[in-house]
């Protein structure tokens, strides 16, 4: 396995201490997850989906060499077969806030502007040409 450290310069993923802080409490609580699993399904207006899911060491044993983002012991691993199309994706994790117009408890990505098209619901990205 590759580790991408997240202090680096420039990152290849980021996630923000909201999205960490959530990442953290859920792990907690689910006692067989190995950690989460960040990758890209088609469909959507725009192509691809993001996908954060709970891992388990089944899923884990059958991915080949995964790259994944860590904080203290808690893991986030990337697809390799869809890696390359989520570089530059922050997650995030935003809470409700009415007054902000935000009414549920949710993981957010964000693509970057120089690699990706994003709809408007944040979760169809596809590559720019």
């Amino acid at each position: 396995m590759r580790f991408f450290s997240i202090m680096k310069q420039k990152q290849l993923f980021y996630i923000t201490d909201n999205a960490w802080d959530k990442i953290m409490q859920i792990l907690e609580k689910s006692t067989k997850s190995k950690g989460f699993f960040f990758y890209a399904d088609s469909g959507g207006c725009n192509g691809f989906n993001y996908k954060l899911t709970l891992l388990d060491q089944n899923k884990l044993d059958t991915l080949q060499n995964p790259n994944f983002i860590q904080k203290a012991e808690n893991k986030v691993y990337i697809d390799p077969l869809y890696e390359m199309y989520l570089l530059g994706t922050t997650i995030d994790y935003v809470k409700e806030d009415y007054e902000k117009g935000i009414f549920e408890n949710k993981f957010i990505f964000t693509a970057d502007k120089n690699l990706y098209m994003s709809c408007g619901c944040g979760i169809s990205f596809s590559p720019k040409n």
